[in-house]
């Protein structure tokens, strides 16, 4: 099962302040998903997908909304460790 941390957060100061005490600074690659409320800011978003990438690698990032965050007004951001491969990283051309 892969390691996955979901912050709920109503901004990005409120991100900002949760990232060095949620975990995620265990991972090495990870996938990013930003699900967000309806009058979500898309200033709010990009800087939480320009903090997230300055501190893991990241290696997708997906940005959505749903029913369930339609009738809130908090992100939630799901952050997902993706299993590391040694032989996608290392293999030899033929």
């Amino acid at each position: 099962m892969p390691n996955a941390r979901t912050l709920k957060v109503s901004n990005y100061d409120d991100f900002r302040e949760m990232i060095p005490t949620s975990g995620v600074f265990e991972m090495s690659d990870c996938e990013v998903e930003i699900w967000c409320p309806e009058m979500a800011d898309t200033q709010e978003i990009e800087k939480m997908v320009k903090l997230i990438e300055s501190m893991l690698h990241v290696t997708d990032v997906r940005i959505g909304s749903a029913i369930d965050n339609l009738t809130s007004e908090d992100y939630r951001v799901v952050i997902t460790e993706v299993p590391f491969d040694i032989k996608k990283k290392f293999s030899r051309g033929k």
